[in-house]
């Protein structure tokens, strides 16, 4: 039957009109719930969520509805980046419904710090008060601190100095150490001149160096040239030390030769030169000691490389012991192979133990295995002491035993000293037997 016949019958037939017009009635009903729910807006319901659920929320509100979706993605950065998102919205549109859902809605923590402290941020813009009493919602701790230096770097996009005082009159501890760093750091993005003045009017010694460190490292990240030249007219002390520290060595690792020839051009604060160089060579160190060919203070050039050289063997040992090989020469290249043994032996001691075997002069290569064998008995005594025992004669074995007897001997003297005899070096045995008596001794006299 087709339309025009339905029509029809429908005017001739009263039943038939009524079964007409309740139809049409229902597909009307229908395609406004259609229309209705195909695609979230903003809330327009704000019925309370169950009290205490958790992870099991009724779709209740439009909110609920977005961010429980978000919950289910299993890809945690792109699921973070979401919850960021929604939880900056809320906080600008609905921060009261928003801080509801943090508080019932999530069951891991690092969701819920995510979307809580973006929900801060953007509240803290627009009702910085509203923002820090919800911040009493959360437990003592670690997450309360970050929640009010969240609440707190928005109100500073807004009114930096309000910020600063709600911060020093109403919080204690570590909450206003880590709120006034936050405020320095955000309020140093723009106004770092008007931050620096703010961070050294804290009468607080410890409030003082924490903005502070944070304004000069955000200040030298944008404009280090002021951050240093602002610092090195601070009155001469450890605050104008730390100031001038932190401006250098940021600017050392965004620009490195320009910081390296400006503090060529203020003697005064040359002292802090193998420092800036050492950033340097975390990026380039062969182009970081090519430079310092132009410096005159031989002492500072010891200094300079050798901080290079450690920076290096951080990354890449084996290439910074080539190197100190090739270019150091005398108590210097002993003093940097040393080094290099140290932060290779924390970490991998057979492979910096298999490298020293190419060390032909035996002086040298004692000093190596020394700085090697102290590490690794410090940082792994029972397999240190294991591989030694199981060592032929000779001046490796010699050497571990030294090292591991001299770990031993404040806990178990009496083991320490049958380690130490079984040196093969006469020389060697006599003296690390009369050392160890004379230290037994000054510990334990009746035992010795």
């Amino acid at each position: 039957m087709n339309t025009n016949s339905i029509l029809r019958s429908a005017r001739a037939h009263p039943i038939w009109r009524e079964v007409f017009c309740l139809a049409l009635l229902v597909g009307l009903g229908f395609a406004v719930d259609v229309q209705k729910t195909g695609k979230p807006s903003a809330p327009t319901s704000r019925t309370p969520l169950p009290a205490g659920s958790k992870g099991e929320v009724a779709v209740e509100d439009e909110w609920t509805a977005r961010i429980t979706p978000l919950l289910e993605e299993d890809d945690m950065e792109l699921r973070h980046l979401r919850l960021a998102e929604l939880g900056r919205e809320m906080g600008l549109s609905d921060p009261q419904r928003g801080w509801q859902l943090h508080l019932e809605i999530f069951d891991f923590l690092p969701d819920k710090q995510v979307f809580g402290m973006s929900l801060l941020r953007a509240w803290g813009r627009k009702g910085p008060q509203g923002a820090l009493a919800a911040c009493q919602n959360i437990p003592e701790g670690e997450s309360r601190a970050s929640a009010y230096a969240e609440a707190l770097e928005g109100w500073t996009r807004e009114a930096p100095k309000s910020a600063g005082d709600w911060a020093v009159q109403n919080l204690f501890g570590s909450y206003r150490r880590a709120a006034i760093a936050r405020i320095g750091k955000v309020w140093a993005r723009t106004e770092p001149l008007v931050a620096a003045k703010w961070a050294l009017g804290h009468s607080n010694e410890s409030d003082k160096i924490f903005a502070l460190t944070e304004v000069i490292e955000t200040w030298a990240g944008n404009h280090a040239r002021d951050a240093a030249e602002w610092a090195v007219k601070l009155p001469k002390g450890n605050l104008r030390d730390l100031s001038l520290s932190e401006a250098v060595l940021k600017w050392a690792d965004d620009a490195h030769r320009p910081a390296a020839e400006w503090l060529m051009s203020h003697p005064e604060n040359i002292w802090l030169l193998p420092r800036a160089v050492a950033r340097w060579g975390r990026q380039d160190p062969v182009a970081a000691a090519a430079w310092l060919k132009q410096v005159q203070d031989e002492s500072l050039v010891r200094e300079a490389k050798l901080a290079i050289v450690s920076e290096w063997a951080g990354y890449n040992p084996k290439a910074a012991l080539d190197w100190a090989q090739a270019n150091l020469t005398g108590d210097e290249r002993e003093t940097a192979l040393g080094q290099v043994m140290e932060i290779w032996g924390s970490d991998y001691p057979l492979e910096a133990l298999a490298w020293t075997r190419k060390i032909k002069a035996e002086n040298e290569r004692s000093i190596m295995l020394e700085s090697l064998f102290e590490t690794w008995c410090r940082t792994d005594l029972d397999n240190a002491k294991l591989w030694v025992k199981q060592q032929p004669a000779g001046l490796e074995k010699d050497l571990g035993t030294e090292q591991v007897a001299s770990m031993l001997a404040a806990s178990d003297p009496p083991a320490a000293l049958d380690m130490l005899l079984s040196l093969q070096n006469k020389a060697r045995l006599q003296q690390s037997l009369t050392q160890h008596f004379q230290d037994w001794k000054e510990r334990e006299a009746t035992a010795a």
